[in-house]
């Protein structure tokens, strides 16, 4: 019984992480956030790279690319402009 019950509550902690992981929906809102005066819609997203603590990613607004990056939950965002 106590085997069932740490084998579920590791199962769970993989499903809760990976359900964090970040997606290109998720970097192209944070990009029109932290680039303001964007829709989401307009951003390109392009070559992520996850490790366990941050994302990086370039990404596109109309002529204008950025190098972005954030921690692993997307939450500090950082754009600058190329």
């Amino acid at each position: 019984m106590k085997q069932m019950i740490y084998v579920s509550m590791v199962c769970m902690g993989i499903l809760s992480l990976h359900a964090c992981k970040s997606t290109d929906a998720s970097l192209q809102r944070a990009t029109a956030t932290s680039i303001g005066n964007t829709l989401s819609n307009e951003i390109i997203v392009s070559n992520v790279n996850r490790s366990a603590t941050n994302v990086s990613w370039d990404a596109k607004k109309n002529s204008e690319c950025y190098k972005c990056e954030a921690d692993d939950m997307v939450r500090s965002v950082n754009c600058k402009k190329n």
